[in-house]
């Protein structure tokens, strides 16, 4: 049996695909919620992680943590992003003492945050100071209305309604934006959130091959999060050096206020959002392969080769298959991350890659990523692609 701990890290989970190949890969026991929210990036490695999980085993087993109430537990798991995909992708639930429940009767529990995303009701998509929007593929609304219009396939919203879709996901935790955010960046924030949508839902929908998976995850997590030095240090992994230099000197960028008598003093706490667009589709050089150079395999590629070829995906001037929208594709992404003085952590197949934007301008914002763990470069093929973009909202962000 696979046991996701609390405090579960990213290195952990990179660890956990070691077993799938296993024996004990077919159960899978997850808690009920993460600590600290489960940090930077670990609920979508999660989901990745449950996805992988489940495509690789027959019958997909969840098994539930020791409780006294098998009810409340369904319930708080029905609140987390990583819970709701573990209801999700498992084929077969038990409790602790294996009592079996239907895979229906856990993903009942699900359905009020479903129905929290239908409406608007975004404080209820989940629990803590965030906001989850999910599309289950073969659910009955699987094309939730924050991103389709009609409820269906074809009927992605436009660019302007993701614009208001974002200016809400950030009102609703941070209402005191307009002061921080300008006109500027969210433009910049609602174009990212656009284009890595639209990038998904055209790309992440069925494998390379164009066949429908039976159960495929892809959407949307808004997080809001503050952090004094004290706390980079201790809650955020240390072996992240990257994204932690990133977060402090944002924190030492950040504009003086003055103290009760006048005196000049530097802001003590640094406020981020997180925005995670995530999928657990065929990822990004599996389907650049299937199209461009079919004969070729992920598995036999050099590690900088895949590399490469994720680079491709961010060059081609355009992502889209049917030339719909702007055209503007992953190129414009990178032009919002140099406009946010953003950090990006992107998850693909067997890379992870990351890049501080913090010191780019926007016009001359290039992909030029490294390794996210310098010593261990490859890491294990995960399902789809997971951009977690960490995003300032100091008075100091262009």
């Amino acid at each position: 049996m696979i046991s996701i701990q609390q405090a579960i890290s990213l290195q952990e989970i990179e660890t956990e695909y070691s077993l799938l190949g296993s024996d004990k890969a077919e159960i899978v026991r997850i808690p009920t919620s993460l600590k600290y929210g489960g940090g930077i990036g670990v609920s979508a490695a999660l989901i990745q992680f449950l996805a992988s999980w489940s495509r690789q085993q027959s019958t997909p087993v969840l098994r539930l943590y020791p409780s006294p109430d098998t009810e409340n537990t369904f319930q708080s798991l029905a609140r987390e992003p990583h819970g709701m995909a573990a209801l999700y992708f498992s084929q077969k639930i038990e409790d602790s003492n294996q009592e079996s429940f239907s895979p229906k009767h856990g993903l009942t529990f699900v359905v009020p945050q479903i129905v929290a995303m239908q409406s608007g009701d975004y404080q209820n998509t989940m629990h803590g100071r965030g906001i989850f929007l999910a599309c289950f593929a073969n659910a009955r609304n699987e094309f939730i209305h924050p991103f389709y219009s009609k409820g269906s396939s074809e009927s992605l919203r436009g660019r302007e309604d993701f614009h208001t879709l974002a200016e809400q996901l950030i009102k609703t935790y941070a209402p005191s934006a307009n002061r921080t955010i300008s006109d500027r960046s969210f433009n910049a924030i609602s174009n990212l959130l656009y284009e890595l949508f639209r990038n998904t839902d055209e790309h992440a929908r069925t494998d390379e091959f164009g066949d429908a998976y039976a159960r495929n995850l892809r959407g949307v997590m808004v997080k809001f999060v503050t952090y004094s030095e004290k706390a980079i240090s201790s809650e955020i992994n240390p072996d992240d050096i990257a994204q932690n230099m990133f977060m402090l000197r944002t924190l030492a960028n950040q504009k003086t206020h003055k103290d009760e008598d006048g005196k000049q003093k530097s802001a003590k706490d640094a406020s981020f959002i997180e925005l995670t667009v995530f999928d657990t589709g065929p990822g990004l050089v599996r389907r650049w392969l299937q199209k461009n150079e079919a004969t070729k395999n992920t598995k036999d590629l050099h590690i900088e080769d895949e590399v490469k070829f994720v680079r491709k995906c961010f060059e081609q001037h355009s992502t889209t298959k049917d030339g719909r929208g702007s055209g503007h594709g992953l190129t414009l992404v990178l032009r919002c991350l140099g406009e946010l003085s953003a950090f990006l952590r992107l998850r693909t197949g067997r890379v992870c890659l990351v890049q501080d934007f913090s010191s780019l301008s926007s016009a001359g914002a290039e992909f030029n990523p490294r390794h996210w763990l310098k010593e261990r470069p490859e890491l294990p093929l995960v399902s789809g692609a997971a951009y977690s973009v960490i995003i300032p909202m100091s008075r100091n962000a262009k």
